[in-house]
């Protein structure tokens, strides 16, 4: 669907609507937002939701554990890691219960957005560590 529409819809009896009316093709496209500006805007939301192949993910350290030296944030990111796992084992499961029909909808996508790992391209999942503008 397009990203912004530049008229609304037309009252009955005015002459948008007759135009409407007439050609509702041509009244179609003259509201809707021009090819150029749809293409700009769908580069742009693609090239924020690609994923590179060495992002870091939350709870996840490329550089390991030399980021401090000390053991109590150390092993406190290490839980939050291992819970960020199970909740995407979680979320696995419930994507893969038929009793939960309405985590599908129509199209049978699973819900892969909150999944904290993901990899390089265009996935619809995974949180990355930090975003970079």
């Amino acid at each position: 669907r397009p990203t912004k529409s530049r008229r609304f819809m037309p009252e009955q009896g005015s002459p948008e609507y007759e135009e409407l009316a007439k050609d509702y093709e041509k009244a179609y496209l003259s509201t809707i937002t021009p090819k150029n500006e749809t293409l700009l805007n769908m580069t742009v939301m693609e090239v924020l939701s690609t994923h590179v192949s060495d992002e870091q993910y939350l709870g996840h350290r490329i550089e390991g554990d030399l980021w401090t030296s000390d053991s109590q944030p150390i092993e406190a990111y290490k839980r939050f890691g291992t819970k960020l796992a199970e909740i995407e084992k979680k979320l696995i499961e419930r994507n893969n219960d038929e009793t939960l029909r309405n985590r599908y909808g129509p199209v049978k996508m699973p819900y892969t957005i909150l999944y904290p790992s993901s990899e390089a391209g265009l996935t619809f999942r995974g949180i990355p560590n930090s975003i970079s503008i």
